[in-house]
């Protein structure tokens, strides 16, 4: 394996790790709710503020790799994220469980936009390619985190759930140690987030990742608790047709950059969102509900996570060559922070009616997607 194929390795399971640690909660969220005497929107709300700060921190951690090397940061995002998971074993309350998720957030800000950023540079080539092998090694590691959470939650605690993937993180950072410091190539200076904004068609970019993370972000938290309490499953179930999600969208990312290098980035987009469309149609009006469920499970494991690696070469080959490592901040801040208000919807919707009209909501989220991605395929068709 030469150099750059084992730096790509070691970001594939630093990343699984870094999105790992957000699904635990999902399956154990009827579990910490009665432990810790939430209600659903509640916590939909302290996910909201989670994943704000977790968009909010890629706009710094994007600069902050242009300035400090990507390798760098990327250890420091991993070790720390993990780290903070300890702070669950003292949660006995809302406040102390609060800012434990809100510390993980903190942290694991820092990798997408220093990750993406050092791939990009890479793979100049096959960008696609690259960004769909990175994001299908996070998905192979993460399918697996909602069944083992679970069983982690429900035999010892919830709380040990947690703190076992931290560890793991934590001992991720340690092996990134290994990295080559000439992978780093920092520029030395920052770079100005107001300088990409202004980039032609760059809004359009902007809206469809919001609209995204309107969608993923409220299904993320939401899809076992709707199973299990919307569609009958039993809460093990549950977990694992989250894993399955996970697993069918290891294909979703392969298919996705493969896509992209070969017949365009937006038309994937188009594709993807079409597919997010049709799965959540299908779980919520399909009379027999396993189908629906089994063909929402297609649509977004494989139609919504194709549009991962489409997007993060499109933006690395629509942004300022100066300004990648601001570009992917300011495209995980729109669909993780502005993105976050998904869960605090849908938390509300959940309590005020139903999960399935917080599903609902999701539903509109995918429409708005499908109509930035054609307008993104007429403006920049890349």
């Amino acid at each position: 394996m030469d150099s750059d194929k084992a730096v790509l390795f070691i970001l594939g399971a630093a990343h699984s790790l870094n999105h790992s640690l957000f699904l635990v909660l999902p399956p154990l969220l009827s579990d910490v709710s009665k432990s810790l005497n939430a209600s659903f929107q509640t916590l939909g709300a302290i996910s909201s503020v989670s994943f704000l700060i977790y968009g909010v921190g890629a706009l710094v951690g994007g600069p902050l790799s242009d300035r400090l090397g990507g390798v760098k940061v990327a250890k420091l995002s991993i070790g720390l994220s993990g780290a903070s998971t300890l702070v669950f074993l003292l949660s006995r309350d809302l406040a102390t469980f609060a800012a434990g998720m809100f510390l993980i957030a903190l942290w694991a800000s820092f990798y997408h936009p220093t990750s993406n950023s050092l791939i990009s540079r890479l793979f100049a080539e096959n960008t696609g390619r690259a960004m769909g092998i990175h994001g299908a090694a996070a998905s192979v590691g993460q399918m697996f985190t909602p069944t083992v959470a679970y069983i982690l939650g429900t035999v010892v605690d919830w709380r040990f759930a947690f703190v076992f993937f931290g560890v793991l993180s934590i001992l991720t950072a340690l092996i990134m140690g290994w990295m080559p410091a000439e992978r780093d190539r920092p520029s030395g200076k920052g770079t100005s987030i107001m300088e990409f904004i202004k980039a032609p068609n760059i809004w359009l970019l902007i809206l469809f990742n919001i609209a995204i993370g309107l969608f993923s972000r409220g299904v993320e938290l939401f899809f076992p608790t709707f199973l299990s309490v919307g569609r009958g499953f039993s809460g093990q179930l549950a977990a694992v047709a989250n894993s399955l999600i996970l697993l069918l969208g290891v294909a979703g990312q392969l298919l996705g950059g493969f896509a992209a290098d070969r017949y365009g980035s937006s038309g994937v987009l188009i594709a993807a969102s079409v597919g997010s469309a049709a799965g959540v149609l299908a779980l919520l009006l399909l009379p027999l509900r396993t189908i629906g469920v089994a063909l929402f499970m297609v649509g977004y494991g494989i139609a919504y996570f194709s549009h991962q690696p489409a997007m993060t070469a499109l933006m690395g080959v629509a942004s300022p060559r100066d300004l990648v490592g601001a570009a992917y901040g300011v495209m995980f801040f729109c669909t993780f922070g502005l993105g976050s208000v998904s869960t605090m919807v849908s938390g509300y919707l959940a309590d005020a009616s139903s999960l399935e009209t917080a599903f609902w909501f999701m539903g509109l989220a995918t429409l708005l997607a499908l109509a930035a991605s054609i307008a993104i395929h007429r403006r920049i068709g890349k």
